[in-house]
């Protein structure tokens, strides 16, 4: 599955300070805000982030395990000036002053909105407490809550009856999730056909089968357009 992440800086910062006695060098882990990190040296020692620096003997290799918030929180890379950590998350502990940075992400799924048929008015989206309405798909950051709205058109004659996944409810929220589009469905009760709302009329059933909503109407079987369908 496609999504896109948006950054949020840098939420870990270890920094190794000068050297303040001989063969010992303080190291700060700072702790993050959006993850958990502890350091250990292979020893059973163990260093968690905290705003207290260790003091930790030169050429000490420590090896950084780091833990994402959520499941919404993904860590990208490690970035380290004075030093190097290896693909292993190792750092060997030197006599220089070293800062290592540790960056996490925050995934964002894209959410959207359209209608059908495309005449019969328009589907829009929220993103967001807040935010303005948009006619186009937008990017929200995992664990969000979207609105979503379908807006009849007065002029078209089309009625909203439903979206794709069975909710009737012009408006509605949706979490992020997932790359989703949600399709809001139209349909007009002077067409051919003489579908009208299922609320009067008992012998018109709407239902949504392969992302499609279908109208059977006195056991003919239509489109929103009012075209028959084949069984």
């Amino acid at each position: 599955m496609k999504h896109r992440i948006a950054l949020y800086g840098w939420l870990v910062a270890a920094v190794v300070a000068a050297t303040v006695s001989a063969g010992a060098v303080p190291v700060r882990i700072v702790v993050p805000n959006f993850g958990s990190v502890v350091a250990t040296d292979g020893k059973g020692n163990q260093y968690p982030a905290s705003d207290t620096p260790y003091d930790i003997a030169q050429g000490t290799e420590l090896t950084f395990i780091y833990s994402p918030k959520d499941e919404c929180s993904v860590f990208a890379e490690w970035q380290c000036v004075g030093g190097e950590i290896d693909s292993h998350n190792r750092l060997v502990v030197g006599s220089q002053q070293v800062t290592v940075y540790a960056r996490f992400q925050i995934i964002q799924y894209t959410i959207g909105a359209e209608v059908m048929p495309t005449e019969a008015g328009r589907a829009r989206i929220r993103c967001g407490v807040g935010s303005i309405f948009l006619d186009v798909a937008g990017s929200v950051n995992c664990g969000s809550t979207v609105q979503l709205m379908a807006i009849e058109d007065a002029d078209s004659g089309f009625k909203f009856v439903g979206w794709d996944d069975g909710v009737t409810e012009r408006t509605r929220l949706v979490p992020a999730d997932e790359d989703r589009t949600y399709i809001a469905y139209f349909s007009n009760p002077d067409s051919p056909t003489g579908v009208t709302d299922t609320e009067t009329d008992s012998t018109t059933e709407k239902y949504i089968e392969n992302n499609m909503l279908k109208i059977r109407h006195h056991g003919t079987v239509y489109n929103v357009q009012g075209q028959r369908l084949k069984e």
